[in-house]
């Protein structure tokens, strides 16, 4: 049991060794293994070529020479000769063999005229011959190629795949796994990092809803609780505006007051109408394009009177749910008809399985500060009125975001674009 325990922690620890260590050792291994695998495959190579010569050298023609003598080779157009001199240098033969009739060698005190290599065993000699001069470069590249393919797979591969993953779950705001730590080298400990990240935005995310959730409860029930005593407070003042004489100061005092109140009940009603939004539920179905359109300039002609009206869109359908589409577009060209000079653009588009609804108008265009706060609640720019609160475009951009889109917005070159995107 002692050595199943004490071979599962080397294992560990080979596992969990660092990067660089776990490299050197990765090197160190391939470069044994690759000078076994080139000692094999040169000796293999050298044996099968000494087999193909002795193949030959029994079939070869063998002429003595004279101890201590010696056997001096030269060549013509047509074959290679040579001469055989005894121990004092005097010639005692000499001969000649045609080229591709045979090839002369030498061994222990005989000359040897050796007939030529057969195609098959020549080409497979010199195939061997560059196999061998190869062999050393081939193995170690092999063996270099071969250690950063197992090193990745069994060092890097798996963290990387782990981390990609996480970093693609998080930037979908996806927080609700756990982050995987599979060795405690230094992608490990990245992976343990990692996971320490996702748990603090898992837990400042739940922060974050419980606050929203929070204020969405207060607005709720400042909404309700403020609109009994303002309806109260409604009904009083228009019983005393009545009782009062018509003109005098107390009158008009009161007529101030019904305005403010109406402003407080237009607030609140706003205050419930933001709620609802939060969490309004959206059907899809599929709406054809040119019926929209039809519904949208309907609209537009009644809101724009007097005004330009062009509606162009794109043939098709979109999946998508048509009265939040109209109530988000209501609310648009309703903001537009009040910047509008003469005239106002609308484009439908259907792409990439998303309804973009553009709006142009020709009025003076978003501020700088507009670009950046239109779509806040109760934003209100310039020209918007008194009786306005600023919550058109907040609608919008919230609607937009609960049908998986955005509200866009926008300066063009004669006007403004506000953008409806519904995914």
């Amino acid at each position: 049991m002692g050595k199943v325990r004490a071979a599962a922690e080397r294992r560990h620890r080979l596992r969990d060794a660092p990067l660089r260590v776990s490299f050197v050792l990765y090197m160190v291994v391939t470069a044994i293994a690759a000078t076994i695998v080139c000692a094999i495959a040169v000796n293999w190579m050298d044996e099968t070529r000494i087999g193909i010569y002795y193949k030959y050298r029994t079939m070869a023609e063998e002429i003595p020479v004279a101890e201590g003598g010696h056997v001096e080779y030269s060549y013509t157009d047509d074959a290679e000769v040579y001469v055989i001199y005894d121990a004092r240098g005097v010639e005692i033969g000499r001969g000649s063999v045609p080229y591709g009739e045979g090839m002369l060698t030498s061994d222990v005190g005989v000359l040897l005229i050796m007939p030529e290599y057969s195609p098959e065993d020549e080409a497979l000699d010199q195939l061997l011959r560059a196999l061998q001069a190869l062999a050393i470069p081939l193995s170690y590249l092999g063996g270099i190629i071969l250690c950063a393919v197992i090193f990745y797979r069994r060092k890097l591969k798996r963290p990387i795949e782990i981390l990609d993953a996480a970093s693609r779950k998080i930037a979908e705001n996806d927080l609700g796994f756990t982050v995987e730590v599979p060795c405690g080298n230094e992608l490990g400990r990245l992976c343990a990092s990692f996971e320490k990240m996702r748990a603090s935005l898992l837990a400042l995310n739940r922060e974050h809803w419980a606050q929203m959730e929070e204020r969405r409860r207060l607005n709720a029930a400042f909404a309700h609780d403020l609109r009994t005593p303002l309806t109260v407070l409604r009904g009083r003042v228009s019983l005393l505006e009545a009782e009062l004489p018509p003109g005098s100061e107390a009158s008009a005092d009161a007529k101030v007051m019904q305005t403010h109140i109406e402003r407080l009940v237009r607030y609140a009603d706003a205050m419930s109408s933001l709620q609802r939004m939060e969490d309004v539920e959206v059907r899809r179905e599929r709406v054809a394009l040119p019926e929209l359109a039809g519904s949208l300039r309907d609209t537009a002609e009644i809101l724009f009177s007097g005004r330009e009206v062009n509606v162009s869109c794109g043939e098709g359908e979109a999946f998508v749910d048509a009265e939040v589409v109209m109530q988000v577009c209501g609310n648009i060209l309703s903001n537009s008809a009040r910047y509008a000079r003469t005239r106002v653009d609308i484009e439908l588009r259907a792409t990439g399985g998303a309804l973009r609804v553009a709006v142009t108008d020709d009025g003076g265009g978003f501020t700088k500060e507009g670009l950046e706060k239109a779509a806040a609640p109760f934003y209100k720019g310039e020209g918007s009125g008194s009786g306005h609160l600023g919550l058109g475009l907040n609608i919008c951009d919230i609607l937009c975001r609960r049908h998986n889109g955005r509200l866009v917005l926008e300066n063009v070159q004669h006007g403004a674009r506000v953008t409806a995107v519904f995914g």
